[in-house]
């Protein structure tokens, strides 16, 4: 073995790689994952992520300085799953307003097959920030699997740029979807019922 492949190696066993730190992060993310499915937003508890994901707590701090930002990357780590399944599956519904729909069915229905992640990411995702908090707050950075953007996609073609227009509607779309999800995780909905709303909403706000 070279020199070069020998630190190769030695960089690999350490963990300094791009390749390792990628995995890394990958098993606290499904760490996270598992243990929101156990027992929602409470049961994500930051030492007990570290212990499954076979890191040292301050290694985990290192990628993730909180617990609200762990469960937002495992939330980004699920719509890419999302858009991966709408990309092999396209909705076969013949116009935009039902393509979208049926992405945000989707959505609701895994949150469904996982009401522990579902209640972690409603938690995070609705809680409102410490009061004030809003005025110096930046834009969030943008990510290519908003659920928006993968119902912007299945509704019109992956080369087609939505109008503002569109966009607003694809965005009022998704408050009424997390609020639909809300009221199932609460008892207040049937999971049936509240994807019938989102689709209705889609095709009356889309068309």
């Amino acid at each position: 073995m070279t020199a070069p492949d020998a630190e190769l190696v030695e960089d690999r066993l350490a963990g300094r790689t791009s390749e390792a730190q990628a995995a890394r992060t990958d098993r606290i993310v499904r760490a996270a994952i598992e243990l929101a499915g156990q027992g929602g937003y409470e049961a994500v508890q930051m030492r007990e992520v570290a212990r499954i994901a076979g890191v040292a707590l301050a290694t985990l701090y290192r990628y993730y300085p909180s617990k609200n930002e762990l469960l937002l990357a495992a939330v980004r780590s699920e719509m890419g799953k999302l858009d991966d399944d709408v990309r092999t599956r396209p909705p076969r519904a013949t116009t935009p307003e039902r393509r979208a729909g049926e992405v945000f069915a989707r959505a609701l229905q895994a949150m469904r097959n996982d009401p522990g992640f579902a209640h972690a990411a409603l938690s995070v995702r609705q809680s409102p920030a410490p009061f004030g908090a809003h005025e110096s707050a930046q834009a969030p950075i943008g990510t290519d699997y908003t659920l928006v953007d993968i119902a912007a996609r299945a509704a019109w073609g992956r080369d087609h740029e939505p109008t503002e227009a569109q966009r607003l509607a694809l965005q009022m779309v998704e408050s009424l979807w997390i609020g639909g999800t809300i009221d199932w995780l609460n008892g207040r909905l049937t999971a049936d019922a509240a994807v019938q709303r989102i689709r209705l909403a889609a095709e009356k706000l889309l068309t």
